[in-house]
């Protein structure tokens, strides 16, 4: 048998909450890095280190590691373009301390770090932005702030935007059939689900994902959307859409939820149907190209041009991360209502929960879905697109919180990296909500606005960043600052600066920085009052005063 093309590996459906089995343990984050592993290195790459796409291991551990960032490089694909205006930078207030956020993950009685769940998981990036501000970023392996990487079935989800909008614009019927829509589909199993149905999968198909079972009709469908040439003699469906034809219905609509690609891929189609325009055209006019987002996007596409709607979508993460902020923000951006708020609203309501219930993910009680999203009903009323190997978007919004990853985890059932992913989430969210109400000394930078009484000159960056590790950073006023310090719980604080960069500036900037580098060493305590102001006591009354963003 044939090892499936990227259709088949990036389709791999969340089955079920045991891991993918594994012979041997599989290398480590560190070991399984593909710089170090040397992918794909040097003009041209030595034999033994070529990745191509018909080889049969090339979305294979821990090939993936490299191919996850490079599949523009081994197949077609079409771009989602970004428009014509100038990318819109993302505000950043880091927070240094978020990697020493615990929890415990699901099953264990062991705490781990944020820090220590980024190579359990076999990271390659993340994001957390509070609020509209990056408050913690981190790339590794294949990645950095300007490379693509694939979404996986994180692609479901923004189709399933897609079309929700359509349904709050009154442009899909959500009660009509698909076949009505899609005449093709009439005497398929689509045929008489609605588009409801459809969206929310709990269609009933005969079509099974189960990639262990050589006679899956899995099979048939990656080779319907492989966009290399057919074998000689080859009479089955040659495209998506031809293959979307052929599927079969097995049982009653409606009753249980089924995760199944072919739903997003029959959902893109009635995108497509509805708006005369391909899902990557599509995204560009509505979302993409009035977010700010810093590069195009691409989808994979099979032998016909369709775009994947089911896994095929690749982005870098702040665009991704531009994209969770919109559906944070009920799809407003910048005052502008880019989406209708009724299609967010419609997906945070969730789907049947007890149709989900049937479908066996113990991981996830009490979630549901709807609308392509997974919705956890929890007291956050948290929500999320989920790929296999480990892509996430986490929308939390009582915390104001989103959380992208991108990730390459040995194992590709979410099920693998949900006990260190899920927990993980909730304890970030917990984190910056107490930080909101009760700041801490630790976390992001302070803004200095008084210096021994006196304001600090307008608009001069001077701001001290307490780390975790008990390394100070900042800046002095025109220079950076660097130092150390200890605090104690009963507010003693001591301040070693240990020097600063030595550009020469404006005197009064430079009169500035010296009362602020002179008053630091005599630090003996802080507090932080009622209004979340921080105050630097010295040991002869003077108060250095901040505040945060």
């Amino acid at each position: 048998m044939k090892f499936p093309i990227l259709a088949a590996l990036t389709a791999i459906s969340i089955m079920g909450d045991a891991a993918m089995a594994e012979d041997t343990a599989p290398l480590d984050a560190k070991d399984s890095d593909p710089v170090t592993l040397g992918w794909m290195q040097g003009f041209p790459p030595a034999a033994d280190k070529t990745i191509r796409f018909t080889d049969p291991d090339f979305f294979a551990f821990p090939k993936l590691r490299w191919t996850v960032c490079h599949f523009r490089e081994l197949m077609p694909t079409t771009v989602v373009r970004n428009g014509d205006t100038a990318a819109q930078d993302l505000p950043s207030d880091l927070d240094p301390a978020i990697n020493t956020v615990s929890f415990t993950p699901l099953g264990g009685d062991a705490q781990m770090t944020w820090d220590e769940a980024f190579d359990a998981n076999y990271t390659d990036g993340v994001i957390v932005m509070h609020k509209g501000r990056i408050v913690h970023e981190r790339y590794a392996g294949c990645l950095d702030e300007d490379t693509l990487h694939g979404a996986m079935s994180v692609t479901k989800s923004i189709t399933g935007l897609l079309a929700e909008v359509l349904v709050a614009e009154g442009k899909l019927d959500e009660n009509a059939l698909t076949g009505d829509i899609i005449p093709e589909l009439h005497d398929s199993g689509f045929g008489d689900a609605t588009v409801r149905q459809v969206l929310d999968m709990t269609t009933a198909l005969d079509y099974s994902e189960d990639q262990s079972d050589p006679n899956a009709e899995f099979w048939a469908y990656a080779e319907a959307g492989s966009p290399l040439p057919k074998p000689t003699g080859h009479k089955g469906p040659r495209s998506y859409f031809d293959y979307l034809q052929t599927v079969e219905k097995d049982g009653a609509h409606g009753e249980t939820f089924g995760y199944r690609t072919i739903n997003a891929d029959a959902a893109g189609w009635l995108v497509s149907r509805v708006t005369g325009l391909s899902g990557a055209d599509y995204l560009s006019s509505r979302i993409w190209s009035r977010i700010g987002t810093a590069r195009e996007a691409f989808y994979t596409v099979d032998s016909i041009g369709t775009p994947f709607a089911g896994g095929g979508f690749n982005a870098i993460l702040r665009d991704m991360a531009r994209l969770g902020q919109l559906v944070l923000q009920n799809g407003e951006w910048q005052g502008e209502q880019v989406i209708p708020a009724a299609a967010i609203e419609r997906i945070r309501e969730g789907g049947d929960r007890d149709a989900f219930a049937k479908a066996g993910y113990d991981l996830l009680p009490g979630w549901s879905y709807r609308g392509m999203w997974w919705v956890s009903h929890d007291d956050h009323g948290a929500f999320t697109a989920r790929g296999v190997h480990g892509q996430t978007i986490w929308i939390d919004p009582t915390a104001e919180m989103v959380i992208v990853r991108f990730a390459s985890n040995p194992h590709a059932a979410n099920a693998a990296n949900d006990p260190t992913s899920l927990p993980a989430y909730r304890a970030v969210a917990d984190y910056l909500m107490a930080q909101d109400e009760a700041p801490q000394l630790m976390g992001r930078e302070w803004l200095i606005e008084y210096i021994g009484g006196r304001g600090v000159i307008d608009r001069s960056p001077a701001s001290l960043l307490f780390m975790p590790d008990g390394q100070l950073a900042g800046n002095a006023s025109c220079n950076r600052l660097m130092g150390s310090f200890e605090a104690g719980e009963d507010g003693g604080l001591s301040v070693e600066p240990a020097g600063t960069t030595m550009m020469m500036c404006p005197p009064a900037l430079m009169e500035q920085e010296g009362r602020l580098l002179a008053m630091l060493p005599e630090v003996v305590s802080y507090h932080i009052d009622e209004t979340g102001a921080l105050m630097l006591q010295t040991s002869t009354g003077e108060t250095i005063t901040a505040h945060r963003r």
